[in-house]
């Protein structure tokens, strides 16, 4: 009793451990683009360009609050002049005597604002907060050229694999016809030009699936790249679905959506600032400042000289420097920053322009897909009713089981390709929306944006 008690638990633990093994893993698309973006080390060093486009605008706007410093220095004061006659001398508002050898302390407390800065600094410092903004439309659209390139890679993995199960088994149906067709030339049924012929069809399924066999493994090991991780071979990846109902319109509002476009206005804004603070340079400097100094002396020791130190001196007043000459330094700055702000709108026409194209391009190949689409459906139930009609005149006795197999390898090959025709479209359209909508794309696959700061 107890022996067979321990095999039925035996048995139970086989079963579930062939279920277990016999259920491959499913890879899905959700999944490689959130693996892929936080593996990347290309993402990563966009958000450190961010941190540091805000760091440089940080420190430029510390620049609008005022400087305050203190100072302190301890001396020996020699005095090597030796003439009787000099009188008096005065060091740091400190009456010594003109032969007088002493330890000297001092110590003052500065303080400097701009009042300029609001004027100068000011627009300098939006300049560094938009190229910030800038920096984060740039990562946006690494992050974009990531997910594009990996949803090309995950489709084209994706499509490898469908490819070979239905070629696989087109290549069962044609060795089962080359078989049967070996016997009929044996009974002298068929001419050996047939067998001849199958077995050609044989070899070229066979060398197709070598070849995308290839391509398989050359797409999976890309793929696994961009993730940072590795699955097993028998992994299953998920096959995207084409609804067949996207539509393009008003592909100018579109380009100005995408980070590319966003990010090039950002810089030319910040040029528009920079420019304006070059412009302001011709104006002169005032500031406010303020001093406050402690003075000590003593001829015998630095310490009696710390501590005989004292209130000397309390300095205020405003400082105004106008520019009269320098060279064309500021002018020749302001010329290359009206330069740089009429390249910045060229390079907003160019990011139009290309991404434009890109979007038409995309659309176009989809909107031919969609044709070719409709195509495959009308001539896959054209072939299943021809294979309805080959096997009930076989019932008849009209046509032989080779004919019926033949009918289904030209069945699966229309299948084929109508599953690699519905699938091409569904890549288009992640394309399409990746271009056309990258906002609700990335909250749609990664949840938390990557490029933040």
């Amino acid at each position: 009793m107890f022996f067979c008690i321990r095999c039925s638990h035996l048995m139970l633990v086989l079963i579930f451990a062939t279920v277990a093994l016999s259920r491959a893993d499913m890879l899905t698309y959700r999944e490689a683009v959130k693996n892929t973006l936080n593996n990347s080390a290309r993402v990563r060093v966009k958000i450190e360009d961010i941190n540091i486009s805000d760091a440089t605008y940080r420190q430029n706007f510390a620049a609008l609050y005022p400087e305050i410093s203190a100072n302190g220095r301890l001396e020996k004061y020699e005095n090597l002049d030796k003439r009787n006659d000099l009188g008096i001398k005065t060091v740091s508002s400190e009456i010594v005597g003109g032969d007088s050898n002493a330890w000297r302390s001092s110590v003052y407390f500065w303080g400097q604002y701009y009042l300029s800065h609001w004027y100068k600094k000011r627009f300098e410092a939006t300049y560094y907060e938009k190229l910030r903004d800038a920096s984060v439309y740039e990562c946006d659209a690494e992050v974009k050229k990531l997910v594009r390139d990996l949803t090309e890679a995950f489709g084209a993995v994706a499509e490898r694999k469908l490819r070979i199960r239905y070629t696989s088994d087109i290549l069962k149906l044609l060795e089962r016809v080359l078989s049967l067709k070996k016997s009929a030339f044996a009974g002298g049924q068929v001419s050996y030009e047939e067998v001849l012929k199958v077995d050609a069809e044989v070899a070229d399924t066979e060398k197709e699936i070598s070849s995308l066999r290839k391509e398989f493994k050359e797409y999976l090991e890309r793929l696994y790249s961009y993730m940072g991780k590795i699955y097993d071979e028998d992994v299953d990846f998920e096959e995207f679905v084409s609804d067949g109902k996207k539509q393009i319109t008003k592909i100018k509002e579109l380009v100005e959506e995408t980070p590319e476009y966003r990010a090039r206005m950002m810089e030319l804004e910040a040029e528009k600032f920079k420019a304006k603070a070059a412009a302001n340079n011709y104006w002169p400097d005032i500031s406010l400042y303020g001093r406050y100094d402690y003075y000590g002396s003593n001829l015998d020791s630095p310490d009696s000289s710390v501590r005989d130190i004292r209130e000397t001196a309390y300095t205020a007043g405003i400082l105004i420097n106008l520019p009269l000459f320098d060279g064309g330094v500021r002018k020749w700055e302001r010329k290359k920053n009206l330069h740089e702000l009429k390249k910045r709108e060229e390079s907003i026409k160019v990011i139009i322009e290309e991404k434009g194209r890109d979007i038409k391009t995309l659309h176009a190949g989809y909107a031919e897909l969609s044709k070719s689409l409709k195509h495959y459906r009308k001539l896959s139930e054209q072939y299943d009713k021809m294979l309805n009609i080959t096997k009930k005149a076989h019932g008849f006795g009209e046509r032989s089981v080779t004919d019926i197999m033949e009918m289904e390898i030209d069945v699966l090959t229309v299948e084929r390709d109508l599953k690699m025709t519905e699938y091409a479209m569904a890549v288009y359209e992640k394309r399409l929306e990746l271009e056309t909508d990258y906002k609700y794309f990335i909250s749609e696959y990664y949840g938390d944006w990557a490029c933040k700061y």
